[in-house]
Formats: C-alpha cells, sequence, structure tokens
C-alpha cells in the first residue's frame, strides 16, 4: 500500500481550476471523442508491453492470495472489461494457461493498435514462456482481427450490454475500468447474471481525480462539485464517484460474496480531514477512512 499526501491544500484555488478543467474535457470528448485511456500513446511500444505485463502481475498476485491457488487461473474462460488500447493482456493471459479470453468495450480504441506493438509482445512471451508457441498465439489474434474468433474474442458493444455475452465467465478481470461505467448498479447487476457459480472477480478501482494537472494536487477534486454541476458536464468515460464501499453493497446485493476492498494507495489521514469539510455532500459525510481510498483491488467470488 502506498501513501499519498500532497505537497499543499488549496481548496478555493482547486475548487476553480478543477471547474474549468472539467468544462474543457467535457467539451474536448464531445467534439474528440474518447481517444486513450492510459497516460501515454499505444505507439511507445516498450513501454506498452511493460505496461500489460505489470498490469497481468497485479492481477495474478491478487488472484493467488484470494484463491489461496496460484494455479487458479489455468483453464478458465476470462472476461476483461473495458480493455482499452490493445490486446495484449489477453495474449498473456492465453501464455499463462487462460483457455479464452473475452474483451468488452464500449470504445473501439484495440482496434487501431500499431502492429509493432504485437511483433514485440510476442517475442516477449516467447522468452517469458517457452512452452507456448508464438504461433498459435498469433494465430489467435489473427482470428480475433478477422472477426473469426477461438480462444481470443474482442467485442465493442456501445450499450455496453454485457449480459448479451453468449459465455460464462470463470474470472473477471479489470483495470481501473470500473469507475468509468456510467450505470455501475446496471452493468454489475448484468454481469451477475451471466458468470458462472464460482466466477471469481480481480479488479483495479481507480478513485481519484482523473486530470492529469490536477490529480497529484488535489487528488479527490473529483468530490468538490455538486450533482448538478457534475451531471451537466459528465461524458461517456467521466469518473462515476462511486466510492469503494458502495462497490461492495452492489456486489453483496447482486450474490457475490467474500468480498474485499483492498487499498492500494491511500491519502494521509490529515489531509483527508483538512480537505473534507471543503467537499460537496455526501461525500463530505462519509468517513475519512473512505475517503482516503485512491484506488483499490477489488476482489469477490460469485456465489
Amino acid at each position: 500500500m502506498r501513501l499519498v499526501k500532497p505537497k499543499d491544500i488549496r481548496n478555493t484555488q482547486y475548487f476553480s481550476i478543477g471547474a474549468f478543467l472539467i468544462i474543457l474535457n467535457y467539451f474536448r470528448h464531445r467534439f474528440l471523442g474518447y481517444k486513450t485511456t492510459r497516460a501515454f500513446p499505444i505507439s511507445k511500444t516498450s513501454q506498452a508491453v511493460e505496461y500489460d505485463l505489470n498490469v497481468v502481475r497485479g492481477w495474478v498476485n491478487a488472484l493467488a492470495d484470494y484463491t489461496q491457488n496460484s494455479d487458479f487461473l489455468k483453464g478458465k474462460v476470462v472476461l476483461e472489461l473495458g480493455p482499452g488500447a490493445d490486446l495484449g493482456i489477453g495474449l498473456i493471459l492465453l501464455a499463462m494457461g487462460a483457455r479464452k479470453y473475452i474483451a468488452f468495450d464500449v470504445n473501439p480504441l484495440a482496434r487501431n493498435t500499431p502492429v509493432e506493438f504485437y511483433d514485440r509482445l510476442l517475442s516477449v512471451l516467447s522468452a517469458k514462456f517457452p512452452g507456448v508457441k508464438e504461433s498459435y498465439l498469433r494465430g489467435q489474434l489473427e482470428k480475433a482481427h478477422a472477426g473469426n474468433p477461438e480462444n481470443l474474442e474482442y467485442i465493442v458493444d456501445s450499450n455496453f450490454y454485457i449480459a448479451g455475452l453468449k459465455e460464462n465467465p470463470e474470472i473477471v478481470f479489470g483495470q481501473a475500468a470500473f469507475e468509468h461505467f456510467f450505470d455501475i448498479q446496471k452493468s454489475l447487476s448484468e454481469l451477475s447474471g451471466i458468470v458462472k457459480p464460482g466466477c471469481v472477480m480481480v479488479s483495479l478501482v481507480d478513485l481519484k481525480t482523473h486530470t492529469a494537472w490536477i490529480r497529484p494536487r488535489d487528488p479527490l477534486n473529483i468530490y468538490r462539485y455538486g450533482r448538478k454541476f457534475w451531471g451537466a458536464f459528465q461524458f461517456a468515460g467521466s469518473p462515476n464517484r462511486i466510492r469503494s464501499f458502495e462497490y461492495k453493497n452492489i456486489l453483496e446485493n447482486n450474490h457475490w460474496h467474500n468480498v474485499k476492498v483492498e487499498p492500494l494507495t491511500v491519502l494521509e489521514d490529515s489531509y483527508v480531514e483538512q480537505v473534507k469539510p471543503t467537499l460537496s455532500e455526501p461525500f463530505r459525510s462519509l468517513e475519512t477512512s473512505e475517503l482516503r481510498n485512491l484506488s483499490i483491488m477489488l476482489l469477490a467470488t460469485k456465489s
């Protein structure tokens, strides 16, 4: 767990700057669309490959700790919600023994991934997993791109209708995706209806402000604004401001058990106490222990 304490507190100033950035982002996304999910472009091949490897490493370690089974992934049908810029994670999971990988997204970002990225990733995977044939992974990627998927499938649905999936996943992964779901109640309800009993969820959820400049300076900035202002400038992909305890409650209400919220990045309590009085309701009324969570790993098992 990493502890964060911003250098200074400028509540009034950051309220004004944050509001300006929210409005700016609204118009930018309205006219330019949703272009990226990361702080760097997919064209930075080595960085993108390392990013995917690190994401999977975090998931698999959390999965092994949660299930007490280091081989839980093997032979499983895996669903990733909101894969973003590429299908590299799917190739990594297949190389690690998953039976099938399904990527489900609302934006077709992974349709424009440079060939150089996959060439680099497959080279790395061939060295890392010598028992896995590169020809198998490349063949699965080609079939996915051709619209004839076998064990690697990419589904884009602008309505994000999870209930329409034909497979019954045994593992659900997410990486900074859940916080972008517009109707989290609906999405998790639909997900709960298609997964197999015993399905395990492992999802990293990013709860902090997303806009690059203000994020390190005022990580709770998105919680400063009332429902009316926030709602007026929401766009597809903007943070839903759902907090840790709400994810837990929604999952339990949809018959997931052993739900765990593991903080990964947290604010220092003294910082939260100084900022909390300036937040909008209902966030101002939350416990400091809840507001200090900036990122969490959400784990659960479907009954």
